[in-house]
């Protein structure tokens, strides 16, 4: 019978109130409550399923804001710090690492003894990111452009052309590579993927020249959700406390509501605890239509957020915010919102027996509250 009242509901809100107003009973409302979890947690799987953060290596822009440290930099010039020139930056300061050789045809910036990096599988490090600028006095272009990857000693790496990131001369030009045993490098001296300990950059010309060459924002990094991270196990379980917490709140938050909203307008619904279990049959929509968010969602593209808050934003409101399913699945959900709100009018029309106008009134009131409380409190 409790499970037949909880699903009328739905579809008979009127007969379904009626009866639950006369007897009200705490096993529907712990029936909704596992029904509304359980609905919330598929919501969050597919949500945090289809977000993917940027882990890196260094964590900082560390690399390019020292010339040694756990590292060192070393040229065919002399290597050195640049404070005015540079693209990225973190709480130790902006730099980047430049060189400067005189009527040379090739200029080189190498960074050794890192330590060891993983790029062997797809959950390991998989991109290598970087800055690169050059100057040619001449203004010439590179006619070559080469990145090795070292694998336990220089003679043993893995080889990339980077020639079509070389831009024009004093432009600062973004390369993200794509690193791994899938992907297309030549190799020499047998190196291994689970081994990476050095990087070199090096560009050629055809005439010797005065050249410079400036590297920023070097990192390793590989995008993972944070299901991934954590491990199934701890992920569902953190969702799980997380959702039942959010549940449980704001559950208590629309009652509260409703019932302070309701005594502004002259109507005492009685005793707030018997009111908290008839309201939250109201709820079992929200398993509804968090399951038809869920699915509209599940169609969305994978997002690949880097750390930078702006960064994610751009990303965010370049894939999600003009696709349809998301769209679509943000309006079922303030749908879902209207329609709490008008099975409390319900609710209070029966429990006091006034006109659908004013019971109409006080949850709309009750919803306009709540609505702007989430600005403060979520």
């Amino acid at each position: 019978m409790v499970g037949r009242e909880v699903v009328e509901v739905l579809y008979s809100p009127v007969n379904a109130f009626r009866k639950i107003i006369e007897k009200p009973d705490l096993k529907g409302v712990i029936l909704v409550l596992l029904l509304v979890i359980a609905s919330t947690l598929v919501l969050q799987f597919f949500y945090n399923s289809k977000q993917l953060y940027e882990n890196r290596a260094p964590e900082d822009d560390g690399w390019t804001e020292a010339l040694t440290n756990s590292h060192s930099w070393v040229s065919n010039g002399l290597p050195s710090l640049d404070e005015v020139d540079y693209k990225m930056g973190n709480f130790e300061g902006n730099h980047s690492v430049t060189s400067f050789v005189l009527d040379e045809t090739s200029i080189w910036l190498k960074i050794t003894d890192f330590g060891s990096f993983n790029c062997s599988g797809e959950k390991d490090y998989n991109e290598l990111f970087f800055w690169i600028n050059w100057i040619n006095e001449d203004g010439m272009s590179p006619s070559l452009g080469v990145l090795k990857l070292f694998s336990g000693s220089e003679d043993s790496y893995f080889e990339s052309a980077i020639t079509e990131f070389s831009s024009s001369s004093g432009e600062w030009t973004n390369a993200t590579l794509k690193v791994g045993s899938d992907q297309d490098w030549s190799s020499s001296n047998s190196p291994d993927w689970q081994n990476i300990t050095g990087i070199e950059f090096r560009l050629v010309w055809l005439d010797t020249a005065n050249l410079t060459m400036k590297i920023d924002g070097v990192f390793f990094r590989n995008f993972v959700s944070p299901i991934e991270a954590l491990g199934f196990g701890e992920a569902m379980l953190s969702l799980f406390v997380s959702v039942a917490f959010s549940v449980a709140m704001n559950w208590i938050l629309w009652a509260g509501i409703v019932v302070i909203v309701s005594k502004l307008f002259g109507q005492d619904l009685g005793r707030w605890n018997l009111f908290f279990i008839i309201i939250g049959h109201a709820f079992i929509v929200t398993a509804v239509y968090t399951l038809v968010s869920a699915l509209a969602f599940s169609s969305l593209p994978v997002l690949s957020l880097p750390l930078d808050a702006d960064l994610q934003i751009a990303v965010f409101n370049d894939l999600w915010l003009p696709n349809l399913a998301y769209q679509v699945g943000t309006l079922i959900l303030w749908t879902g919102e209207v329609w709490i709100a008008a099975l409390s009018a319900v609710v209070i029309r029966l429990m006091k027996n006034i006109t659908w106008g004013k019971a109409a009134t006080i949850a709309a009131v009750a919803f306009a509250v709540r609505f702007f409380l989430r600005f403060f409190i979520g």
